[in-house]
């Protein structure tokens, strides 16, 4: 295969597969009042705690002013608020309140239950399968990345 094709494929289904699972996201996201980039600043905070709003920009490939609007307006909806550190207030993680922690059960057993009437057919090879294959995609991109930095 020629670099390209190779180039060209990998564009197509990575906007394909961005596509959609914002076909299968999105509905879940819209009945609780968010978009799907709210959605993944909660789960990130859900799945891995306080973030600074550069931390949290840099989770969810998100430019510095473009998060920190997105997280006033969720604090705006009470679902997480800015916490300043004692020892240095110029230090502000952002956290989930009880409301943004039971929005994010809510969405996730959504999620979950979405993707398991559909997933009952599949085996787990084709989950190790799609997975190796992710993973292999994302090693190549990686070292790529890291010899252009150099």
């Amino acid at each position: 295969m020629e670099v390209a094709e190779f180039k060209n494929i990998v564009w197509d289904y990575t906007r394909k597969i961005a596509d959609s699972m914002n076909c299968v996201f999105c509905p879940v996201s819209e009945n609780h009042g968010l978009t799907m980039m709210q959605t993944r600043i909660l789960m990130e905070l859900y799945q891995y705690g306080p973030h600074t709003i550069g931390s949290l920009g840099d989770s969810v490939c998100v430019a510095g002013a473009n998060i920190s609007a997105m997280c006033k307006k969720l604090e705006g909806q009470g679902l997480l608020e800015r916490v300043r550190n004692r020892e240095d207030e110029r230090v502000v993680r952002v956290v989930l309140t009880r409301l943004g922690i039971e929005t994010v059960l809510e969405i996730d057993r959504s999620f979950n239950d979405k993707l398991s009437k559909h997933l009952m057919s599949e085996t787990g090879e084709t989950f190790e399968d799609i997975i190796l294959g992710l993973q292999k995609l994302n090693d190549l991109l990686q070292r790529i990345s890291i010899v252009e930095k150099k």
